[in-house]
């Protein structure tokens, strides 16, 4: 599993954005940790939620490409639909977090709705099973930015 991290906040596996922010699968004030099944599709998700100042000819910020070792039979997989209104979304995560089924649930991706994030449930015991396996510097081709 991939995410990408802010330098100073790397590896960023305890949920405290999500926490402090909420998201597509988790209210605020509930910690959880949003991966990728895939780099490209992190990079994709992190793209998509810039603020287009930060996307101009300035630059993408730097970030920390962060690949973790999650074993499989920890993930859960319920066959989310790709178009699940957010407060539905939010509810479904919420409840996941709070009922501790499993340490990861994947979900389908706004961004490309084939591939699958991955929730991680800081909070869960198994977390400690939870490897960083790759911690590299990671910048966005500047044709990136307009």
């Amino acid at each position: 599993m991939w995410r990408l991290a802010q330098p100073r906040f790397a590896p960023d596996i305890e949920g405290e954005g999500a926490r402090l922010f909420g998201g597509r699968w988790n209210s605020a004030g509930v910690p959880l940790v949003y991966t990728s099944d895939s780099l490209a599709l992190a990079a994709l998700e992190v793209l998509v939620h810039l603020p287009r100042i930060e996307r101009s000819k300035k630059g993408i910020p730097q970030y920390v490409a962060i690949g973790l070792d999650v074993p499989e039979s920890l993930v859960a997989d319920p066959g989310f639909a790709s178009d699940v209104p957010l407060h539905e979304s939010q509810t479904s995560g919420d409840a996941w977090l709070r009922s501790a089924t499993s340490l990861a649930l994947l979900v389908p991706s706004r961004v490309i709705p084939l591939e699958r994030n991955v929730l991680l449930n800081p909070r869960h015991p198994a977390m400690a099973e939870v490897t960083v396996a790759v911690s590299e510097p990671f910048v966005f081709d500047d044709r990136l930015s307009y």
